[in-house]
């Protein structure tokens, strides 16, 4: 199985018409935009023009955050998804992670510690170091073993920007 299906098949698993979303009546437009930027070639084509306002406003969050940080993670298992893409994903990824309802946020962390060696390689990938501190920060957030992510930052620092801040 690809890692492409891997983001369908997760789509596949909710009933998007059921879930909430801020602008529309309903989620139904989720998967197609999920979809729409996983084959994004450039960084215009990448951004999420129906997620952000939609299921996420700020760090105000309907419920639908969780199935689409789900598919968001199944998405960065596929090495054929663009690094712009990537980039987004892990942009909205870490947002996620830290919205202001606990229990949504909480389970967007369990949705990115499912794939957590995704988030790893794409911080020691050294592709693009803004979508490597947005990985870092997704990890920093989801992360259960504190020494795990203490031995990324020893080995990986130099593919971190310079200023990273703790707190």
């Amino acid at each position: 199985m690809t890692a492409m299906n891997a983001m369908e098949l997760e789509i596949g698993l909710y009933d998007w018409s059921r879930l909430p979303c801020r602008s529309c009546e309903s989620a139904a437009h989720v998967p197609g935009e999920l979809l729409r930027m996983a084959r994004a070639r450039t960084a215009e084509e990448a951004l999420p023009r129906d997620i952000e306002f939609h299921v996420l406003q700020e760090s105000w969050a309907t419920p639908t955050v969780v199935p689409v940080a789900r598919v968001l993670m199944a998405g960065l298992a596929d090495p054929r998804v663009a690094p712009v893409a990537r980039h987004q994903f892990l942009d909205l990824l870490s947002s996620f992670v830290v919205v202001d309802d606990e229990d949504l946020a909480e389970a967007c962390k369990d949705a990115a510690r499912a794939g957590i060696w995704s988030l790893y390689e794409e911080v020691l990938s050294g592709r693009a170091p803004g979508t490597a501190l947005l990985a870092y920060w997704v990890l920093y957030e989801a992360e259960t073993v504190p020494a795990r992510l203490e031995r990324l930052l020893g080995m990986a620092r130099h593919l971190l920007p310079e200023n990273l801040h703790m707190d």
